[in-house]
Formats: C-alpha cells, structure tokens, sequence
C-alpha cells in the first residue's frame, strides 16, 4: 500500500528553518544560502513497502552530513535523486559531481557527504528515492564506492528513469504494475548504469 503526504514546512523563513533543522539534526546540518527570511522548502513524500520517494522544492541551501551524523546510525541507505529543476552538486570524500535537470546521482548516505541546491533564482526541484542498503547493495558490483556516481542526463538509462520516477508521483492505475515493481525496476536500471 502507498501512503502520500504532504510535509510543507509551515511559513517561511527563520520559523521554517529552525523546524527543517529540528526534523533533520540526526541525518545532516542544514545551512540556508538565502536570507534565512528567504528560506523555503516543500517536500512530498510516499512510503512503499520498501522505499520512500521523497520530491522536494526547496531555496538556495545546503546539507552538510558529518561524520558525527553517520556515527548516528540512522541512515545506512542509498538515495537516487533526480534532479528535476536547477542544480545539486554532492560530494563525498573525493568524490564530486555536479548535476543539472534531467541528471540522476547514486548517494550512500552511510558515508559523509555534502549537498549544495542552487535554484538560479528560483527554487530546485529533487525527486529522490532512498532504499535500505539490503536492497541495492546486492545489484552493485561496487557498493562501497558507488557514492557520488552521476548518470548525466544524455546517458541511455536516464530518460527511463525519469519515466519511471514520473510514474510514481501519478495515481496509481490497476491496469498498471505496482510501485515496488516500478522502485525494483529504477534498483535495477541504476546497478546497471553504475
């Protein structure tokens, strides 16, 4: 069963700020790039069996995960995010990529790592899907080391994605397959990619 909501950070600005802060202090630090009276972001998310897609809208900012945060242990997933509209750049170790509309970034969030969302004077939109390690690790030949891996938007596999990312945001059909099969499906397409 697939469960929608919507978690718009209510208001703008500092008030908005310091609740992103408060519901993400064990996964990352988070640092306005705008006026912090500027800030905004809007996220959208759906829960499956085993997956959560998460599409978010957000202000100029970044996600600082430190090496404190994954000592937490909270977090010992992938993410595969799309990038929608504007820029993300994502770096770990040294590792670094920088990714536009239609580009598509393997992230483990097991390891340290900073996110940068640049707008261009709006706001930049991600569509990501977060999976538990013990689903996609087995799919890559690499997992350690597969953080930081960029499928530009011109690579063959990313259109596919993009369509299939799309048909999770859309209501589901019963003529359609369900979204496990269509997130197994994006698992798959982005192991072979990788």
């Amino acid at each position: 069963m697939n469960e929608t909501m919507l978690a718009d950070i209510p208001g703008r600005g500092v008030d908005a700020l310091k609740q992103l802060r408060a519901m993400t202090a064990d996964i990352c630090d988070v640092v306005p790039l705008t006026a912090e009276d500027d800030f905004h972001v809007t996220t959208v998310t759906m829960m499956t069996r085993n997956a959560l897609l998460v599409d978010t809208r957000a202000t100029d900012q970044e996600y600082d995960r430190t090496p404190a945060h994954v000592a937490r242990g909270a977090m010992d997933h992938f993410q595969i995010t799309l990038c929608v509209e504007g820029e993300m750049r994502f770096s770990s170790g040294r590792r670094e990529v920088t990714m536009g509309p239609g580009a598509i970034c393997l992230i483990d969030m097991a390891q340290p790592n900073r996110t940068v969302l640049r707008g261009g004077g709006s706001r930049t939109r991600l569509m990501a899907i977060i999976l538990q390690r013990a689903m996609l690790a087995p799919r890559l030949a690499h997992p350690d080391s597969a953080t930081a891996t960029l499928l530009p938007s011109n690579h063959p596999h990313t259109r596919l994605l993009a369509s299939h990312y799309a048909a999770l945001t859309l209501p589901p059909e019963p003529e359609a397959g369900s979204a496990e099969a269509t997130i197994e499906a994006i698992a798959d397409i982005v192991a072979a990619g990788a």
